[in-house]
């Protein structure tokens, strides 16, 4: 990750339960990342903020990222495109180029791919 710790303008899927349990995605038009957060790290008071892991992939892989939550194969190499791997528990596993990894519950997962699905996580409108 680049030190860029962006807090503000992530939004979640609407089919989070609300619950504070949430795959968080920033992505604004023209900038040059997107960035991945889960809501649980700071609901615990012991994580300090500025340690939050956060996935920072380059806006230009997001459509091959989109395509592998969906489960399709982008069927080349993306550079920055974070790995999706799926535990024997049912969380999904996100790491990212950096090696930051995100874990979240198979409920987070479903709320997000169900937003990725709806397009809910298109790019949003810079702030002036």
């Amino acid at each position: 990750m680049t030190g860029h710790r962006p807090l503000d303008g992530y939004i979640k899927s609407s089919y989070s339960d609300g619950g504070g349990q949430c795959v968080l995605v920033r992505r604004f038009e023209g900038e040059q990342s997107v960035f991945i957060r889960d809501t649980k790290y700071l609901r615990d008071p012991r994580n300090r903020p500025e340690e939050e892991p956060i996935i920072e992939m380059p806006a230009e892989a997001w459509n091959s990222f989109e395509a592998l939550v969906l489960g399709a194969s982008t069927g080349e190499a993306v550079p920055g495109l974070p790995e999706v791997e799926f535990t024997d528990r049912g969380h999904t596993l996100l790491r990212g180029a950096d090696g930051t990894t995100l874990e979240f519950t198979g409920d987070e997962w479903i709320a997000f791919r169900a937003g990725v699905i709806e397009r809910e996580f298109e790019p949003q409108a810079a702030a002036a």
